[in-house]
């Protein structure tokens, strides 16, 4: 027994000075990827072991007892054995306090350095919503999926626009709950970069069943080394500015429409949200559809009316999604004020006129003129 109190403290102890390496899955657990993991890993281990120890010790003693005192034909029944044994009970009491108390302390000081980030960490505000997630930089930088650097703290500041989210990263150790009207936190360090490529990131997940889109809130977290990952930054908020406006529907707006697809299709199937399939058409023909207060978009839509033009009640139901509801359909959709400005709105406008350009899922069906395809491609290896 002793030996396993004593393991805990010199394996828990040699752990802070681990290495940083991707550690490989196992039957309980995924990769681990962070610096918090090899800890947590081992305290996991260490009580799973635990537990295998004194689960064959009872079980083995147990079936033992039943058939060496088994009770056999004619043999009389006892009632004067023992009624205590003080060694005993105080063994199996102080032994398991003492194991108890090691895997207490050294969980919950596991527990306060999980929640306590370093002071030079790097700040990435969170937001979730139904059901997707906006990853947002000091620099004004947005992006779908989680972009860190490695080798350096980072810190989620999030918050959620709705109901109660869970950021939850497998490979990294940590998950935290997001709940509506508070700010939570939780930090990692990943010291081993993934690469560019999303595929090859580590999985994020929203670990609370959120409604009906809860399983499209599965993101990526891309390590990238510190050169590469400020490079990055600095292309990450300026790559709508860079696109020339005739070209912004079928280069920007696939990325737009990536966070609206969770509920507007473009194939005209049924979902949480009206399918954009024919809505220019519907927008800009009298009657169209109806709202939920039995007006029509010819009634909120021309001169003198509440929008002058179809593109003002777009950008408007953009900002204002519960203002206007189309009839059938909830208020289900987000805000996206201060996460798309006015270039990201002219992309998805420009889309909607365009969509018979688009496959079902987004993406252009169309190829560039050979200039402007040889100009892309110098553009993307600068």
């Amino acid at each position: 027994m002793l030996s396993i109190l004593t393991s805990i403290f010199i394996a828990t102890a040699s752990a802070q000075t681990a290495p940083p390496v991707v550690t490989p899955s196992d039957f309980w657990l995924p990769i681990g990827a962070s610096v918090q993991a090899h800890n947590v890993d081992l305290m996991f281990n260490i009580i799973n072991y635990i537990c295998y120890f004194f689960f064959v010790v009872v079980v083995g003693m147990m079936v033992w007892f039943v058939i060496k005192y088994r009770a056999k034909p004619g043999t009389r029944i006892r009632n004067d054995g023992m009624t205590h044994h003080a060694v005993l009970e105080l063994s199996w009491s102080v032994i398991p306090l003492l194991i108890c108390i090691a895997i207490f302390f050294f969980g919950f000081t596991g527990y306060v350095d999980l929640i306590t980030p370093p002071k030079n960490s790097f700040d990435v505000n969170v937001t979730a919503f139904k059901w997707g997630w906006q990853f947002k930089y000091p620099n004004g930088a947005q992006s779908d999926n989680l972009v860190v650097p490695s080798n350096r703290p980072v810190r989620l500041v999030m918050r959620s626009n709705d109901v109660l989210h869970c950021c939850f990263i497998p490979a990294f150790r940590v998950k935290k709950d997001i709940v509506p009207g508070r700010y939570s936190t939780l930090w990692f360090q990943c010291d081993i970069p993934t690469g560019p490529e999303e595929k090859n990131g580590y999985h994020l997940f929203c670990a609370e069943y959120c409604g009906t889109g809860h399983s499209n809130m599965n993101r990526r977290v891309v390590v990238l080394p510190q050169a590469e990952f400020d490079e990055w930054l600095v292309k990450q908020a300026q790559w709508l500015d860079e696109i020339p406006d005739d070209e912004l529907y079928f280069k920007a707006g696939p990325k737009i429409y990536a966070r609206c697809q969770q509920c507007h299709s473009i194939d005209g199937t049924i979902g949480l949200a009206p399918s954009w399939q024919g809505i220019w058409t519907r927008i800009t023909t009298p009657g169209g559809a109806r709202f939920s207060d039995g007006k029509s978009y010819a009634d909120i839509i021309g001169p003198g009316k509440e929008y002058a033009t179809p593109e003002d009640y777009v950008r408007d139901s953009i900002y204002n999604p519960g203002k206007h509801l189309v009839a059938t359909y909830g208020n289900v959709m987000p805000t996206f004020k201060g996460q798309l400005n006015d270039r990201a709105v002219d992309s998805v406008i420009g889309m909607m006129k365009h969509l018979d350009e688009f496959d079902a899922k987004g993406a252009w069906t169309k190829t560039l003129p050979p200039a402007a395809a040889k100009t892309e491609t110098k553009s993307e290896m600068k």
